[in-house]
């Protein structure tokens, strides 16, 4: 009887991460293939990246959010290659098509790795960049270790506050719950980003081609744990000590990170902050809302060019 009970326990506790599991393939070149853009091999894989625009126009980097690839940016590049800018956006590692490697995923990996993808492929020293959510945060950790490259910086709701993870953040009971629900469930709620699901139906499905290969479980959980539950506070006040301009970009309707975080924000940048509410915008207001969010974005990157003449 105990035996039976005891492997009742097991299977209880082994198979509902085993069954819940979509990642089914390697990240190879076979998939790779599938995938616009480029690759490049950096310190901890391969990076998939899309560079388009004027090679001589000025650079504007694009950091996407916590678990959605850079698909994110698919109604923005085109507005802003039309304005005479070259566009580099990107899967951060973990996501999209760039690599899972089996590391730490904290900020310290993504600043390294926007700090070797624009050193290799971009050939400038200065830039503007644009964060989005968790992709605000890792901005300014970038902008508080390489103040010097950057030439401006936009801020689309971004991540500002540690979130208490609870149990996701226990080494093993974590990795099992995170496994087992949390990303089982992510592309589900993708839909939460938006304010009119109805009108984007291949959302959801989109979304979970990434959860198939290999290693986005351990990326996202991961991450969860060494930057969502980390308090990126400082990296703020960093960028409030630089005289770049900085715009922050926030929707009335985002569900996600709720515009109440915009003053906090807005008083963290410090001066040459300029804050610009996108009415009825969600979470993903550069996708839903891309016509106010791109005028917004190039007003701003063409009055920091000006401000440098």
């Amino acid at each position: 009887m105990l035996t039976w009970l005891a492997l009742v326990i097991i299977c209880a506790v082994v198979l509902p991460p085993v069954i819940r599991n979509k990642e089914q393939y390697q990240l190879n070149d076979v998939n790779k293939a599938e995938a616009p853009g480029q690759f490049i091999k950096l310190d901890h894989g391969d990076v998939h990246y899309e560079l388009t625009g004027d090679p001589d126009g000025p650079l504007v980097v694009l950091v996407h959010g916590f678990s959605a690839p850079s698909y994110m940016w698919d109604k923005n590049v085109p507005a802003l290659v039309a304005s005479g800018y070259r566009v580099l956006r990107f899967d951060l590692y973990g996501r999209g098509y760039s690599a899972r490697p089996a590391v730490k995923y904290d900020k310290h990996l993504f600043v390294e790795q926007i700090e070797s993808l624009t050193k290799s492929v971009a050939g400038v020293e200065r830039f503007h960049i644009v964060g989005l959510s968790m992709g605000g945060a890792i901005t300014s950790a970038y902008i508080a270790q390489f103040p010097h490259r950057l030439e401006s910086v936009v801020y689309l709701a971004p991540f500002n506050r540690p979130i208490d993870i609870g149990p996701l953040a226990m080494p093993l009971i974590g990795k099992w719950i995170g496994y087992t629900f949390f990303v089982p469930s992510l592309a589900k709620n993708q839909v939460n980003d938006l304010v009119e699901p109805s009108l984007f139906p291949y959302w959801q499905k989109r979304f979970e081609r990434q959860m198939q290969f290999k290693g986005f479980r351990h990326a996202i959980v991961s991450s969860g744990r060494y930057v969502i539950s980390a308090d990126p506070t400082q990296d703020y006040k960093d960028v409030s000590n630089t005289k770049m301009p900085k715009l922050l970009l926030w929707g009335t309707s985002d569900k996600i990170i709720s515009i109440d975080d915009a003053p906090r924000v807005e008083q963290l940048l410090g001066q040459q902050t300029r804050l610009v509410v996108v009415e009825g915008g969600g979470h993903a207001m550069q996708y839903e809302y891309a016509k106010a969010v791109n005028h917004s974005i190039i007003e701003h990157l063409r009055e920091s060019e000006r401000a440098t003449v």
